[in-house]
């Protein structure tokens, strides 16, 4: 039998590593290398800015610079947590006052509390005083988590004393920190909340995986239950003048949308908005001159 007509032996030389080698090239061309999802590059991103963060390193300095409202020697004096150095003070504690506090005072004991995006604690910090029950900290950081446990342990809450917990006590509160796998909140949290809020997160978020934790934050509230939320909005004044100076989206920059695209991904998964901001004229806080905020409800 000639060689042609052996099926083995033409099996054998068309699976040789040559003829493999010259498959792959011809096909390299053709083949879609996918890019790391948005989540994935936002956990490499914190984790080494977490890592690197400091108070005395010069790309903080120069970000603690460029801060509205005070001295460069007043604002380098109030860094003390990863965060302080995105903001003015009085910016954020206005923010906290009008969109945060108010939604607190319904407390009970099995009130609870989450926040999506917990950071170096920046925010929690200011506002675990007022919680009692139970508060949740989320982060896709390792990292980022690690240091709001030591910005919370700072305001006087304990160890929790069981071996393998994750969470610290206080007289009338338990904290926990969970590290998310997923643009979304653990299953098992379903309709547990009485308040969520994710505050200076959603810009660096992509659309898709900010409507995916819209569908997340709808399931895991109490019916009656909120949820605050702030997103970059092209259309305030701030705002589209940032816009203008990006060539591109990245995590580390913002992700812009408007009020209209937030206003149907928030009515698409079944919340309804109650409170929301619009910037005035000769606005000075930082957030309402650049972002959207919202508060929406869970009604059913």
């Amino acid at each position: 039998m000639s060689e042609k007509g052996n099926p083995s032996q033409s099996s054998a030389s068309s699976s040789s590593p040559d003829s493999l080698l010259k498959l792959v090239q011809s096909l390299s061309a053709s083949i879609v290398y996918t890019e790391s999802s948005n989540f994935d590059t936002n956990r490499k991103l914190w984790d080494n800015y977490a890592i690197e963060w400091s108070p005395k390193v010069e790309w903080i300095q120069k970000m603690v610079n460029n801060l509205p409202g005070c001295s460069t020697i007043e604002n380098q004096e109030t860094i003390e947590l990863i965060g302080d150095e995105w903001s003015d003070k009085s910016s954020l504690n206005q923010v906290i006052e009008e969109y945060i506090f108010p939604f607190l005072k319904e407390l009970h004991p099995h009130f609870i509390v989450g926040e999506i995006g917990t950071g170096g604690g920046r925010v929690v910090s200011k506002v675990i005083s007022k919680v009692v029950g139970e508060f949740y900290c989320f982060d896709i950081s390792k990292e980022m988590l690690s240091r709001a446990r030591n910005a919370i342990k700072a305001v006087g809450l304990e160890e929790e004393p069981i071996e393998g917990s994750k969470s610290l006590l206080g007289k009338d509160l338990k904290v926990h920190f969970t590290l998310l796998e997923k643009s979304q909140l653990p299953l098992h949290l379903e309709g547990k909340f009485d308040f969520i809020y994710s505050f200076d997160v959603f810009p660096h978020l992509d659309i898709h995986t900010q409507y995916q934790y819209f569908g997340s934050i709808k399931k895991s509230l109490k019916v009656g239950g909120h949820a605050f939320i702030s997103v970059a909005d092209l259309t305030t004044p701030a705002g589209w003048s940032r816009f203008e100076k990006q060539s591109k989206y990245t995590v580390g920059g913002f992700y812009f949308i408007c009020p209209e695209i937030v206003r149907k991904m928030v009515s698409q998964v079944g919340l309804h908005i109650v409170k929301q901001s619009s910037p005035s004229v000769g606005e000075t806080n930082l957030y309402y001159n650049r972002d959207f905020l919202i508060v929406v409800q869970k009604r059913e």
